[in-house]
């Protein structure tokens, strides 16, 4: 939002801090310092304490918005370790207000925000999303929304790799906002890009282009234990599957390396991976000293509704004819120690767990499913209905949203390779797949389309977007709450500092000067 412009002067709202801090930085006399520090959604120190206005200058001038949205807390902290070395009394703030109110830190100093005015009016992109609706059929929903209180028209146009394929005129405000719906039909990996034409003056351009990317539409690959007859027939009913079908009995494996979705027993699956797995009567290897299951009866004392897994399922009435029980001296806390979450609680212990690894989700039912009455109860369906919703997410075939800035997500590429990323400005810098072969934590500090290369050749594009209500809205915190305190945020004004009076009284002495040469100039014309 520091970069929005008002329509009277084109200046943007960083323009404006740097003329009140480099005010500043010409008023230093004596022994002051001044220490400058920049903050978007990280801090950044851009110099030591410093009366040297060259340096201080040159520092300031080279500060440049980024499109990503502010954060105090970060640059308060490196502020505050500061104190240690630099007795700091107060820490001036020039901003335009657009921040979170809540500021999570105890602040070791008095703390002066000032507040340059809102930009002029805006209309931007704060959400876009697609969601599958066939074989071949998505519906992309994007959602526009404004600054000012009157409404503010524009034009939304959609792009299928660089051609425009639709276009629709809305009316927004910051109170009306308008989601819309584009049909998109492909079967392959897409690229598009939603661009936003106002009507009139615009103060913010980054929010008006956003891109995201379709998959390439293909059937959810899915592994099934033989022995696990129930989990097959609930699973095979869902459309649009690739469900491997077992060639033999007993300890079939599976025949490929890795699929999307894998629902395993006892027996193991070998090698084959995949980013979910359900396991059925198995309790994890790294627990198996936490819990036993024992021959008794057990039932469900509560289950976690908000569970993707559990969604719309009923355990209430569950019988089960195993029991997972907690070892002696065990409990709960030393299963999330290990990184677990209980999802279903028994009378005796963990019915079901989850864990995350990365981009991977492992459930397990520690009790074996044939031996309860959970297959003949309506919510076995909605189990196995759920872990395939997971699955087509985790794979992105059925839900999938344009990125904001500041990291990009997660790439799936072959492990430990180095693949080149070229950023929207034309930047590029090499990053290399782990062992998982998961390109991650990549900067996205600019609104554009982001390529993966490896070497020359392309292998997916990311796109980016401001994609935040907040810092469209280009709406000022009144105040920002601290731990202890709350401090309002003012309109700027002058810094108090010294400032040299030097000059003054030479133009008063020069002034004296003049006056007395034109008296005693003017008295002996007199007498002559």
């Amino acid at each position: 939002s520091m970069a929005s412009t008002d329509e009277a002067t084109g200046k943007t709202r960083l323009e404006l801090v740097k003329e009140k801090v480099r005010e500043q930085i010409d008023n230093l006399t004596g022994d002051q310092r001044i220490a400058l520090f920049s903050f978007s959604n990280t801090g950044r120190r851009l110099t030591e304490f410093s009366n040297d206005r060259r340096a201080l200058t040159k520092a300031l001038e080279a500060l440049q918005p980024t499109d990503v949205p502010g954060q105090l807390d970060d640059v308060l902290r490196m502020a505050a370790a500061y104190t240690r070395t630099f007795p700091i009394e107060t820490v001036t703030i020039m901003t335009d207000g657009n921040l979170p109110d809540q500021v999570d830190f105890e602040l070791p100093f008095s703390l002066d925000v000032q507040r340059v005015d809102q930009g002029g009016p805006n209309v931007g992109i704060t959400e876009m999303s697609a969601r599958r609706s066939g074989p071949e059929e998505w519906e992309v929903f994007i959602r526009v929304s404004a600054s000012s209180v009157d409404l503010r028209g524009a034009e939304l146009q959609l792009f299928e790799d660089g051609e425009q394929q639709a276009s629709h005129q809305i009316e927004v405000s910051n109170e009306e906002s308008e989601r819309l719906v584009f049909p998109v039909s492909t079967n392959q990996s897409k690229l598009l890009e939603a661009r936003l034409v106002p009507a009139g003056y615009d103060s913010l351009s980054i929010d008006n282009s956003v891109w995201l990317t379709l998959p390439a539409a293909r059937p959810l690959k899915v592994w099934v234990s033989p022995k696990l007859a129930s989990w097959r027939h609930a699973v095979r009913v869902q459309p649009n599957l690739d469900l491997e079908e077992s060639t033999e009995e007993g300890n079939a494996k599976p025949r490929g390396a890795e699929y999307d979705l894998m629902i395993i027993d006892e027996d193991g699956a070998g090698n084959a991976e995949a980013p979910v797995r359900l396991f059925v009567g198995v309790v994890p290897p790294d627990l198996q000293e936490l819990i036993k299951v024992e021959e008794n009866v057990s039932y469900v004392t509560d289950w976690n509704l908000t569970a993707p897994i559990l969604r719309h399922v009923q355990l209430a009435d569950v019988q089960i004819g195993e029991q997972p029980k907690l070892a002696a001296g065990a409990a709960t806390k030393d299963l999330e120690e290990r990184g677990y979450e209980v999802l279903i609680d028994g009378n005796a212990g963990p019915l079901m767990l989850q864990r995350r690894e990365g981009l991977s989700v492992s459930y397990w039912f520690t009790f074996h499913t044939d031996r309860s009455t959970l297959p003949y109860r309506v919510g076995f369906p909605i189990v196995a209905a759920n872990a395939i919703e997971s699955a087509l997410k985790q794979a992105s075939l059925s839900d999938v949203a344009a990125a904001p800035t500041g990291v990009l997500p997660s790439v799936s590429v072959d492990s430990g390779r180095t693949y080149t990323i070229k950023s929207p400005d034309g930047e590029k810098f090499d990053v290399e797949s782990g062992e998982a072969g998961i390109l991650e934590g990549i900067s996205a500090a600019r609104v554009g389309r982001y390529d993966v290369l490896d070497g020359e050749t392309l292998v997916t594009s990311i796109g980016t977007g401001l994609l935040n209500g907040t810092e469209s809205s280009l709406k000022p915190a009144e105040e920002l709450r601290f731990s202890e305190l709350t401090v309002t945020t003012e309109d700027a004004r002058q810094i108090d500092s010294d400032r040299p009076f030097w000059w003054i009284l030479a133009f008063l002495a020069f002034g004296v000067l003049m006056f007395e040469w034109w008296y005693f100039q003017r008295a002996r014309g007199a007498m002559v």
